[in-house]
C-alpha cells in the first residue's frame, strides 16, 4: 500500500503536492485531498510511513522511546511564538445601487461605479512578502439577496493569459470566505480566464473541492487583461446571527506563466489563503433577515444493464428526490429518498501490495457536503466514512432507501452534525441503519473540542463507536491534537479502544512534528475505517526549507521515522525515511529519497497471488520522483523505486503524461508497474496498472469526462464514460456509460448506460 500510494501522489505535480492548489485539478482534485502518499503528506506534516526498523525493542525501551519523543514534541512546541500577526488588512462592503449585469464587464458597468477596490496584493510565491508583478482590482458589494464580487486581473501581457479547464493548469482567482469568523472553517470561491466555476468547503487548512452550491460567475478576457463578475445568493452562504456581519476574506490569484500566487492578505509562505486566522477583515456587509428557504431537487433515472450477476438485458427506470431546507443561516437540514450516485466517477482502481487495508475517497455528493464536519480521526484511521454506507466490501454499490442530515453551526462557535442513513446489507435480503452525531466547540487560536458517536445497526444487533477529540493552537505555528476512542461490538469485550497525540511546528524555514498512537485488536468502528489494529505506533518528521533565489525556488531535506510494535513490545515494522526535495520556479521538482525499513511478518499473508511467510525482513530501498512545470502545454513525471521487499526484491515504476491544448481539452495517461522477486524460486511477478482520461469542455456548464483503466493483477477492464449538461450546482443532465470486464472470475463482464436528469427548485 505505501509503495502504491506514493506512485500515485508522486504523479502530481509539485504544484498540487504541496501547495494545495488554489482551484481543483481535473485529473487530481479528489486524490490530492485524500492521497496517503509520501509527497501528500508531506504537506500535512503527519505521514504515517509504513514500517520497517531494525531490532525487536522492549516494552521498557519502547516506553523511553515514547517519553523521548513527547519530550522532543514539547522542544518543537516551546519554540512557538504567541500571538499572531494583526497585519491583516481592512475593508467594507457597499451597498450596491443596482444590480450589476452578470457579463464580465465590470470597467463599463455602472453598478461598479465609484466602487473603491481591494488592491494591494502581495506574492505568497514566488517572493514572498513582495508585491505582486500584476494589478489586481476587487471590488466587494452585495445587493438585497446577493453577495456581488467585481474583478479586474490586469495583465501587461494578455496574450501570456494561460487558459484551461483544468484548473491548476490555468490563470485564476479564487476567494475564501470565513462568514463565523472563527479562522477555523470557510467557504471557497473561485474561477479562470474562461468562466469556469470552482467551489469548496475550507476546513483545518485544506479546502474540499467536491462541495457545490448556487452561484453565478461571467468572465471576459479583453486588451488590458481579464475580468469577472460573481454574484452568490446570500441563501447559498452560511453565516450567523445580526443584520450587519463583519467576515474574514482573503483572495487569491494565480499567474500560471511565473507560478506566481499573490493574496490579498500576506500570508507566510509556509502557509496557504485557507489558513483563515491571517485573513484579512471585511465589514459593513449586510444580510437579508432570516428565512427558511427549503430547495427540492427531484431525479428522473434510466438505466439499461448488458451482462453482470443477472445476465442478459436488464432495464431500469427509477426517481427520488432530495431536499435542503435551511432551520438558520447557519444550520441545514437535508432529506434524500432513494438516493442514487449514477453520476459519480468511477473508483481509481489500487494494488495492494501490503498487508493492510487500502483507502479510497468518498465522492458522493451528498455525502460530501459539510463532510468536514463529521471528520474525526487520523491517517489510516477514521472514526466515520461514509463509504460504509451504501457501498458493499467488494465496491458494489447498494441501493439507499433515504435518509436525514442536518449540519452547520449553532450560534457562531458550535458545530451540530447529524445523519442518519438506511440502506440495503451486503446480503440484499434486509437494511442497515447507520446514524452519526458529532458535535465540537471552536475555540480561540485554531483551537477547538468535539465528540462523536456512530451506530450502525441491523434487527439483529448494533455496533456502536464513540470518540472525544480536541486541537489546541500554540501560537501561530504550533499545533496539538488529541483523540480518545472506544467501540463496542457484540462478542468483543477487550481491546476495543483507540488514542492518537499528535504535535507539530510549522515555521517558514522548519516543519516539524511527532506523534503516537494506539489502537487495540478489538477496535471496529462499524461506520469508518481502519487500516490496521493491534499496535502501538510513535512517528517523527522533520523537513528544512531553505530558497534560493537564483536557480531553484526551495530545498526540502526531510528526515521521517514511523514505527510500530504490538502490544507485546514486538517491533512489527517501521521506516525510516531521508529525502532531498527540490523546487525550481517554474514548478518542476525532483526528490530522491532512500528508506531503511523492517517488516515484522507473524503470519504469511499474499501478494498477488504469491505467499510471504511470516519472518523479521530488513530492507533497503531507493527511490527518486520528478516531474516537470505543469502550465506548459504537455507536462509529466515519473515515480522509480527500487530494492528490497520483504524476502525479495521490488522494481517499480510509475511515468505519467498530462495534455493541454487550451481551456476546453486536457487528456492525461499514467502506468504502474512493479516487478517483485519473493525469496522462492517462482516467486517472481508483475503487476500493472495502467490509467488514461480525458476531458472535453463545451462550455464551463456543459462537458465530456472519459477514465479507462486497466488492472492485469486481477485481469480487470474499466471504462467510465460522462457527458454532463449542468444548469445549477451539480444538477442537470447526465449520460454515463460503465463497462467492466472482470476476466479473472472476480464478476461477469457487465456493460451499463444510465440517462438521469436532476433539477433544482427553489420553493421558498
Amino acid at each position: 500500500m505505501y509503495q502504491n500510494n506514493d506512485a500515485r501522489a508522486a504523479r502530481l505535480p509539485a504544484a498540487q503536492r504541496c501547495d494545495n492548489a488554489l482551484l481543483p485539478s481535473g485529473y487530481a482534485r479528489r486524490s490530492f485531498v485524500h492521497a496517503s502518499g509520501l509527497a501528500a503528506a508531506l504537506c500535512r506534516w503527519a505521514r504515517p510511513i509504513p514500517n520497517l526498523g531494525t531490532a525487536r525493542l522492549r516494552p521498557r525501551a519502547y516506553a523511553m522511546r515514547a517519553r523521548s519523543s513527547s519530550l522532543l514534541l514539547a522542544l518543537l512546541l516551546s519554540t512557538a511564538y504567541a500571538g499572531q500577526s494583526d497585519n491583516h488588512p481592512q475593508g467594507h462592503a457597499t451597498r450596491l445601487s443596482q444590480v450589476p449585469t452578470l457579463d464580465g464587464n465590470v470597467v463599463d458597468d455602472p453598478a461598479w461605479n465609484g466602487l473603491r477596490p481591494f488592491t494591494g496584493f502581495r506574492q505568497l510565491r514566488p517572493d514572498n512578502g513582495a508585491p505582486a508583478s500584476q494589478r489586481t482590482e476587487v471590488f466587494f458589494g452585495f445587493t438585497e439577496n446577493a453577495l456581488h464580487v467585481g474583478l479586474i486581473c490586469h495583465e501587461t501581457d494578455p496574450a501570456a493569459i494561460t487558459v484551461s479547464n483544468d484548473g491548476v493548469q490555468s490563470d485564476s482567482f479564487s476567494m475564501v470566505l470565513d462568514t463565523f469568523g472563527t479562522g477555523l472553517a470557510g467557504m471557497v470561491f473561485g474561477t479562470n480566464p474562461v468562466g469556469a466555476e470552482y467551489d469548496g468547503q475550507v476546513a483545518d487548512g485544506f479546502a474540499d473541492w467536491n462541495w457545490s452550491t448556487l452561484w453565478e460567475v461571467r468572465t471576459r478576457i479583453h486588451d488590458t487583461g481579464w475580468s469577472a463578475e460573481f454574484a452568490i445568493p446570500f441563501q447559498s452562504l452560511r453565516y450567523g446571527a445580526g443584520d450587519v456581519q463583519s467576515w474574514r476574506v482573503n483572495f487569491a490569484r494565480v499567474i500560471r506563466r511565473s507560478n506566481e500566487i499573490s493574496y490579498w492578505a500576506p500570508v507566510p509562505r509556509q502557509f496557504n489563503m485557507f489558513r483563515l486566522s491571517l485573513a484579512g477583515e471585511i465589514d459593513g456587509i449586510h444580510v437579508p433577515p432570516q428565512r427558511r428557504n427549503l430547495e427540492v431537487t427531484p431525479y428522473a433515472l434510466g438505466r439499461m444493464n448488458r451482462g453482470g450477476h443477472q445476465g442478459g438485458v436488464q432495464h431500469d427506470d427509477d426517481f427520488g428526490i432530495d431536499a435542503k431546507y435551511s432551520i438558520t443561516p447557519g444550520l441545514t437540514l437535508d432529506l434524500t429518498y432513494n438516493t442514487d450516485f449514477a453520476q459519480v466517477e468511477s473508483d481509481r482502481q489500487q494494488v495492494n501490495l501490503g498487508r493492510f487495508s487500502l483507502f479510497f475517497p468518498e465522492t458522493r455528493p451528498f455525502f460530501l457536503e459539510n463532510a468536514g464536519s463529521f471528520e474525526v480521526g487520523y491517517p489510516g484511521t477514521q472514526l466515520f466514512h461514509s463509504r460504509r454506507i451504501g457501498i458493499a466490501g467488494d465496491g458494489r454499490r447498494l441501493p439507499i432507501h433515504g435518509g436525514v442530515r442536518v449540519s452547520g453551526k449553532v450560534g457562531t462557535a458550535t458545530n451540530l452534525g447529524f445523519l442518519h442513513m438506511r440502506a440495503e446489507a451486503e446480503d440484499a435480503t434486509d437494511r442497515d441503519d447507520f446514524t452519526v452525531a458529532r458535535l465540537s466547540r471552536d475555540l480561540a487560536n485554531r483551537s477547538s473540542v468535539g465528540f462523536i458517536a456512530t451506530d450502525r445497526r441491523d434487527p439483529g444487533s448494533g455496533r456502536q463507536t464513540y470518540g472525544l477529540d480536541g486541537s489546541l493552537g500554540i501560537g501561530a505555528n504550533g499545533q496539538v491534537r488529541a483523540l480518545a476512542a472506544r467501540t463496542r461490538t457484540p462478542g468483543v469485550d477487550a481491546d476495543d479502544h483507540a488514542a492518537s497525540f499528535y504535535g507539530a511546528y510549522n515555521s517558514a524555514e522548519w516543519t516539524l512534528n511527532a506523534s503516537y498512537a494506539e489502537i487495540g485488536a478489538g477496535f471496529d468502528p462499524a461506520v469508518g475505517f481502519v487500516g490496521r489494529r493491534d499496535f502501538r505506533s510513535v512517528g517523527t518528521f522533520a523537513m528544512r526549507t531553505f530558497l534560493d533565489e537564483e536557480t531553484l525556488r526551495q530545498w526540502r531535506p526531510t528526515v521521517a521515522y514511523q514505527g510500530y510494535w504490538d502490544f507485546d513490545g514486538y517491533y512489527e515494522s517501521g521506516n525510516l525515511h531521508v529525502e532531498s526535495w527540490w523546487v525550481w520556479k517554474s514548478g518542476a521538482d525532483l526528490w530522491p529519497a532512500v528508506n531503511f525499513s523492517r517488516e515484522g511478518v507473524k503470519h504469511p499473508f499474499t501478494i498477488a497471488g504469491e505467499i510471504v511467510p511470516a519472518g523479521d525482513y530488513e530492507t533497503r530501498n531507493f527511490e527518486v520522483g520528478v516531474s516537470s512545470a505543469p502550465s506548459r502545454t504537455w507536462s509529466g513525471g515519473a515515480h522509480l523505486v527500487t530494492g528490497g521487499f520483504y524476502n525479495g526484491k521490488r522494481h517499480a515504476m510509475s511515468p505519467y503524461i498530462n495534455y493541454r491544448r487550451d481551456e476546453s481539452f486536457s487528456a492525461w495517461a499514467g502506468w504502474d508497474h512493479n516487478t517483485i522477486e519473493l525469496g522462492s524460486e517462482d516467486g517472481s511477478f508483475s503487476v500493472n496498472l495502467a490509467r488514461a482520461g480525458f476531458s472535453y469542455s463545451f462550455t464551463p456548464k456543459v462537458n465530456l469526462r472519459a477514465l479507462i483503466q486497466y488492472n492485469d493483477a486481477d485481469d480487470v477492464f474499466a471504462a467510465n464514460v460522462r457527458f454532463s449538461w449542468l444548469r445549477s450546482a451539480n444538477a442537470g443532465l447526465y449520460v454515463v456509460y460503465n463497462e467492466i470486464d472482470a476476466r479473472s472470475g472476480l464478476g461477469k463482464p457487465e456493460r451499463e448506460l444510465v440517462l438521469k436528469y436532476s433539477h433544482i427548485i427553489d420553493v421558498f
